[in-house]
């Protein structure tokens, strides 16, 4: 059994393309995880609006897919 300390960080080492629509992940720790499109969508974080002139601190926005 792996344990991890607080502060040990997992990485990405490799990602290698799975396919048309697919990613295979290996992180630092040896594991791997594959992705598809639709997923890797879902996990994209929160983006930002495009900064107005006299708005110095913009509210974040959820991404959207189209």
């Amino acid at each position: 059994m792996l344990l991890l300390m607080p502060d040990h960080q997992i990485n990405i080492s490799s990602v290698e393309k799975d396919g048309d629509d697919g990613l295979i992940v290996t992180f630092s720790d040896g594991t791997t995880a594959g992705y598809v499109v639709e997923e890797l969508l879902e996990l994209r974080p929160v983006r930002l609006a495009a900064r107005k002139s006299n708005d110095p601190n913009p509210q974040p926005t959820p991404a959207t897919h189209s």
